[in-house]
């Protein structure tokens, strides 16, 4: 009985043996196999910064024909117009507020146009959809939470 325990203990004893010996085959875990993370915020394949890209995409801003200074279409012009807008290519400036442009882009009805804004105290994210209409030329600057709103249609103002 003895003989028949000694081989199942010899071939359990072989098979530790042979998994410490498997063990120290392996290669030892290393970080090299890791995906590097570069320091400007990429992953080690070449690629841009999702930073960088979005950036890129909004480096001319809102297009220049959107660019210029509109009041509403029975407004003065005057710069204490209530309803004048000024939009350049990285800023749009309301009566009492400021938007900076977080990000540009082309939709099916217009350019829409994101803003950090600022005013009065307090600051909030605005998108607004930019669009030209009819000769002559007005400027239909629709914001999207307050689509029907009646001022939205501005005239070009002499520069």
């Amino acid at each position: 009985m003895r003989a028949k325990l000694a081989v199942p203990m010899m071939l359990m004893a072989l098979a530790a043996c042979s998994s410490q010996d498997d063990a120290a085959d392996a290669p030892p875990e290393t970080d090299e196999t890791a995906i590097p993370v570069e320091p400007d915020g990429g992953i080690g394949d070449g690629a841009e910064p999702l930073s960088d890209i979005r950036e890129a995409a909004q480096v001319d801003g809102i297009p220049a024909r959107f660019r210029g200074v509109w009041d509403y279409v029975d407004g003065s012009c005057d710069p204490a117009s209530d309803l004048r807008v000024e939009i350049s290519a990285d800023r749009v400036i309301f009566y009492e507020s400021v938007g900076e442009v977080e990000a540009v882009a082309a939709g099916p009805d217009g350019t829409e146009v994101d803003l950090a804004m600022e005013g009065e105290g307090q600051t909030w994210d605005s998108r607004f959809r930019l669009s030209l209409q009819g000769n002559p030329e007005r400027l239909v600057m629709q914001n999207i939470e307050y689509p029907a709103d009646p001022t939205n249609i501005r005239k070009r103002c002499a520069s």
